[in-house]
């Protein structure tokens, strides 16, 4: 009779093992356990923001500039143009633009993006160098082509324009924004021309193809 106690004893120990271990494969193993107790998921891929990964692009720029005093418009440019977006390592990103109008401006910028999608990047400093050497920045340009007598603001530092903007995957929005003091001496640029402080935007806003 002891004899047969334990054999059951015995048995029932058995199924007891099988059926932990059973559960264990369920379950995925006890380190899917501690995953679960220490609470660690494991981290997820944005496809998005994959390196690699490159955004063929079409939509406008915008140049909008107003008077500070009066809020008077006196520049409302829309450009449509291509460009492209390239995902590098660690969301570093190159973006290209090209205005496809006779005469269109274009650039190549490099800058970085955040998790959340939020962009950052300037344009190119210097923006060219001339044969003896100097060196050429778009404040320069706006100094010499657009009666800019002083520039500042939150867009500007270190001669360049700084720019913020966002990308969802699907389209890409982006914006310098700077104050300038012009000279009423740009009829081509401003309409109506003027004389004093003014606001200024350079925008981007493209959609992926």
């Amino acid at each position: 009779m002891k004899i047969l106690k334990r054999l059951l004893f015995f048995l029932a120990a058995i199924c007891l093992m099988v059926a932990c271990s059973k559960s264990d494969g369920i379950l995925g193993s006890d380190s899917f356990e501690n995953t679960l107790k220490s609470g660690h998921k494991e981290p997820m891929v944005d496809l998005k923001f994959k390196p690699g990964t490159v955004y063929n692009l079409t939509g406008l720029t915008l140049y909008k500039t107003w008077t500070v005093k009066e809020g008077i418009v006196i520049q409302d440019g829309k450009y449509e143009c291509t460009g492209t977006l390239e995902i590098l390592e660690d969301r570093n990103f190159i973006f290209s633009f090209l205005e496809t109008g006779p005469d269109g401006n274009g650039a190549t910028f490099s800058g970085k993006i955040s998790a959340s999608g939020e962009l950052n990047f300037k344009f190119p400093a210097p923006v060219a160098v001339l044969p003896d050497g100097t060196e050429l920045y778009i404040t320069d340009i706006l100094r010499s082509h657009a009666c800019v007598i002083d520039i500042w603001g939150p867009g500007v530092n270190e001669r360049t324009l700084f720019v913020r903007g966002k990308f969802d995957g699907k389209r890409l929005t982006a914006e310098a924004r700077f104050m300038a003091l012009v000279n009423d001496s740009c009829p081509d640029l401003f309409n109506p021309t003027y004389n004093g402080i003014v606001h200024w935007i350079f925008g981007y806003d493209l959609y992926v193809n």
